[in-house]
């Protein structure tokens, strides 16, 4: 696991929350916002019914200076044809250019756009297992209120349900979700991104100088070689929302 090395020696404790929105603006417009404790992001993905026309990104919360430059390697996506899969963008374009999060969202926008739906919410949490051993968490996807995942979690590693179970979250799980239906490995894969990210709970970069000092390899944007050394932790930008969701999303009403 990458990020084993760079996190706090903490338990993990409250509940880590992610929530995402999209919505159909009009016939050729895809609005979509995405929100946890160290990211809001937003995407509008404007199509003529078969190919992406234009991509635009708003940044209203991020971890480091340079996030919000990510929105100039997402506009690669312009000229994609729409896609039922989300997980497909990640085999034609080189994530480690882009935002990990802004890419996930516009990767759900399209298929959004694809699929013609009017609007889509989901939730995503992870916490403690009641009663169990350090590192075994609960993993639950809400899609529009009602549950349609849920991990138990050992570390980065699915111990059920099956056919999930012995997978880790991290290596050949894209590859893993492209033999599933399209719905549920959409499922699979916003789920495994809430996992992945309640992982920065334990990582503390405020006294950091730039994002080069933590030794990260080159996974995104902000850790690009000549990103990185100029890429300054931004000061108070973690929100906690262990009591509720209801405050995420203030922005859903708008477009990026």
């Amino acid at each position: 696991m990458p990020w084993r090395d760079k996190m706090d020696d903490v338990p993990f404790e409250g509940i880590y929350r992610r929530q995402i929105d999209l919505a159909r603006h009009d016939a050729h417009t895809v609005v979509g916002w995405l929100e946890d404790e160290s990211h809001h992001f937003g995407v509008t993905i404007v199509h003529d019914g078969a190919r992406i026309r234009e991509v635009r990104a708003a940044a209203p919360r991020h971890p480091w200076t340079t996030c919000p430059g990510a929105a100039e390697p997402l506009r690669a996506l312009v000229g994609l044809p729409l896609m039922p899969r989300c997980g497909a963008v990640g085999a034609i374009v080189d994530m480690r250019m882009h935002c990990t999060h802004l890419l996930d969202l516009a990767s759900l926008a399209i298929a959004h756009a694809h699929a013609g739906r009017e609007h889509r919410r989901y939730h995503g949490t992870i916490e403690p297992l009641a009663g169990s051993v350090p590192g075994r968490r609960c993993a639950t996807l809400r899609c529009d209120g009602q549950t349609v995942l849920r991990w138990e979690l050992d570390d980065d590693r699915i111990l059920s349900p099956a056919p999930h179970a012995g997978r880790t979250i991290y290596h050949g799980f894209r590859q893993w979700t492209e033999r599933l239906g399209v719905a549920e490995a959409e499922y699979a894969l916003v789920l495994r991104r809430v996992a992945f990210v309640s992982n920065g709970r334990r990582i503390r970069i405020e006294h950091l100088g730039n994002a080069a000092e933590l030794g990260q390899d080159a996974v995104c944007h902000s850790f690009r070689p000549g990103v990185r050394e100029v890429a300054v932790p931004i000061p108070n930008s973690r929100r906690r929302y262990d009591d509720g969701e209801d405050s995420m999303l203030a922005l859903v009403a708008t477009r990026p």
